[in-house]
């Protein structure tokens, strides 16, 4: 275990180190270590145009590069850019290539690429393809429909549903500036109360998009008695097309890898496994895509599917012993996936949420019902704009009430201080090594303190250990009382003499 251990490190540090050559020695970070310069780029346009973050500047987009001319010298390049610019040229769609000439600048925030501020028009090479062009069409009407909701519909059923909040998205879908923007102040203040309450993974997608699907298509073709590879199909092609529905993100690609595993272990008639599956994803996923190695976002997604994957059982085993199974089986689900991203969210913020439990166990019951909503109204907008108003009106129920608790309990308690840096997270890790220690400790000493006496003389060893829960403990103990009480009183009751012992008194 411990090689094993030391060869997935070497291969991560590898891994990280190989993905983090590309930023350094590209030409257009060369050129921006020695200063800002005129420079004319082609790439391609990874996600849509969303609203931006530098002031100045109206829209902002991911680029892929194939070449950058700087002083008249061209060279290929497979970096990564954000290009800012103003109207005229916030008409970039996701999928197509296109040609721009602005100013390269290191970047002043955020994740370390290059700037590129586009005065001039940029010009369309390439444009997407047919299905791309459908599926911007799609998320322009979905997004024409949630500008009609209220502050908090529009910030968050956007969200929830193809992972680009309701304020980063551009005024018009057509790339017009005509609507009312949501106020920043109300948008800032909400996403702190979701990061302080430890529900911010829901402003998000994240797996939650891809099992709702997959359970679905599951039952419908096990209803249909569909071959297992057929149904692999199936779900292939569903996982597709959904991952290109939403916006691009490090937690999408991480879904929708594992969907793909599975559907491919399914083909083949073997079990799915989760560890498996998660290990085959991450290993994959970074070697082509080594720059992976230093996402946060990827991080926490894997550790989440971690944490589920090797507690969710057992821990809701316990604790459907001391509450019913509607309440545990979301507890501990939620619990399991906190563990798991606890020492990533330290290397972020230090802090931690300690109302987190209260607030996903506030909002499960209404994530599913809202996500199936949002997607069926992203589906139908594009059509029936009526229909996808109406289910984007019902999307908007379930996440006022995750705004309500986040708001609620994140103005209820700060997040616990917690060390900063990789030290908060090795103490986390230590601590979590030491649970997992003391309890198998515990379980060791209880099997050698376990009276053997009846299993000797019946040679009997099936079953498993009783445990009352709190509430028969509680009922056993109010029956008891009584039945004390009870006893007590009839005894100090005065016993009247019938009229056979007066006469035999007398």
């Amino acid at each position: 275990m411990l090689a094993v251990l030391a060869a997935v490190a070497l291969a991560v540090a590898t891994a990280a180190a190989v993905g983090h050559e590309p930023v350094r020695g590209g030409p257009a970070a060369r050129q921006i270590r020695q200063g800002k310069a005129l420079a004319e780029v082609r790439g391609r346009a990874v996600g849509p145009m969303s609203a931006s973050s530098r002031r100045g500047w109206d829209c902002q987009t991911e680029l892929r590069l194939q070449w950058v001319t700087v002083s008249g010298v061209r060279m290929p390049s497979d970096e990564r850019i954000m290009l800012f610019a103003r109207s005229r040229s916030c008409q970039l769609q996701q999928g197509g290539q296109y040609r721009a000439r602005g100013l390269l600048e290191p970047s002043a925030y955020g994740r370390s690429m290059p700037w590129l501020a586009v005065e001039d028009g940029t010009k369309q090479v390439r444009p997407p393809w047919p299905g791309r062009r459908l599926i911007a069409r799609m998320q322009g009407a979905f997004l024409e429909q949630t500008s009609r909701l209220d502050d908090q519909g529009r910030i968050l059923v956007p969200g929830l549903t193809m992972g680009i909040l309701g304020n980063q998205t551009l005024p018009g879908s057509d790339g017009s500036l005509g609507r009312p923007a949501v106020e920043p102040a109300y948008a800032a203040r909400l996403t702190q109360d979701f990061r302080a309450s430890g529900i911010l993974h829901l402003m998000a997608v994240s797996g939650g998009h891809f099992m709702i699907l997959a359970s679905l298509l599951v039952s419908t073709m096990r209803a249909l008695r569909s071959p297992p590879l057929l149904m692999a199909l199936v779900l292939s092609a569903a996982y597709l097309g959904l991952g290109m529905l939403m916006v691009p993100g490090d937690s999408v690609l991480r879904a929708q890898a594992m969907g793909l595993l599975s559907a491919l272990a399914l083909a083949a008639c073997r079990p799915a496994q989760s560890v498996n599956t998660l290990s085959w994803c991450v290993l994959l996923v970074l070697i082509l895509r080594p720059s992976m190695a230093a996402s946060y976002g990827f991080a926490l997604s894997c550790g989440a599917v971690l944490g589920i994957a090797l507690g969710n059982r057992r821990l809701t085993a316990l604790l459907e012993d001391h509450l019913p199974a509607i309440l545990a089986r979301p507890l501990a689900t939620t619990l399991c996936a906190q563990a798991g991203t606890l020492p990533v969210q330290v290397l972020m913020s230090p802090g931690l949420p300690l109302l987190a439990p209260m607030a996903n166990l506030l909002v499960t019951p209404v994530v599913d019902a809202a996500t199936v909503t949002g997607l069926l109204a992203l589906l139908t907008s594009w059509l029936w704009p009526p229909i996808g108003l109406l289910l984007a009106r019902l999307t908007s129920l379930g996440t006022g009430v995750m705004a309500f608790a986040a708001t609620w309990l994140g103005e209820a308690v700060a997040p616990a201080a917690w060390p900063s840096g990789p030290v908060g997270s090795a103490c986390l890790l230590g601590l979590g090594l030491m649970a997992v220690i003391d309890h198998r400790l515990i379980r060791l000493i209880r099997a050698r303190r376990r009276d053997c006496s009846w299993s000797a003389l019946t040679d009997v060893t099936s079953g498993v250990p009783f445990r009352p829960s709190a509430w028969v403990s509680i009922k056993g103990w109010l029956q008891q009382t009584y039945g004390l009480l009870t006893q007590l009183a009839f005894k100090k009751r005065p016993r009247s003499m019938s009229s056979d012992e007066g006469r035999f008194e007398s």
